[in-house]
């Protein structure tokens, strides 16, 4: 009895599914050292984005809420640059001078992101997610749930950034 259902052309040997892996995993590999330069200003985006997301929560709880929801708005801003720099060399924008200016051309979509990002790092952050009591349990998971959400949310916002063709 044949174990193999398909037909392959003559002469070509099936392909195993190890050898299979081994060459996505050696695409990915080269994929993200090829753009290096593009994961390296990602990786300073991601420090500038934990910088600013500290220096605004602590301006918010030392009163002054303005000042810090906008460094986080910035700090979310930088964070979906971040992502948008990271996951581009899986698109058709292979180098950094190819998308760099994208998070610029970006703006109005990364801000949108940056708020969403802002809210659900309040919201992860909030005093009731430390569930000091029973009481706090249900509102605690909801702002996690929720707070995750909206993070999530960024993060899908610099990945699909990431697959736009870039304007000429």
């Amino acid at each position: 009895m044949n174990k193999n259902r398909f037909s392959y052309p003559a002469g070509a040997a099936p392909i195993s599914m190890e050898k299979m892996s081994t060459e996505t995993y050696r695409h990915a590999l080269t994929t993200a050292f090829k753009s290096w330069h593009s994961l390296a200003v990602g990786a300073v985006l991601l420090a500038l984005n934990v910088y600013l997301t500290v220096q605004g929560n602590l301006f918010i709880t030392s009163g002054q809420t303005l000042q810090g929801w906008a460094i986080n708005v910035i700090a979310g801003y930088a964070f979906i640059a971040a992502i948008y720099l990271g996951a581009s060399p899986l698109s058709e924008n292979h180098t950094l001078t190819e998308t760099f200016p994208g998070v610029f051309d970006h703006f109005r979509t990364f801000i949108v992101g940056g708020i969403f990002y802002a809210l659900g790092t309040a919201l992860v952050n909030n005093p009731v997610t430390k569930l000091q009591t029973n009481d706090q349990m249900v509102p605690g998971a909801l702002a996690l749930i929720i707070g995750g959400a909206l993070i999530l949310l960024a993060v899908l916002i610099g990945v699909a950034a990431a697959f736009v063709r870039p304007r000429k």
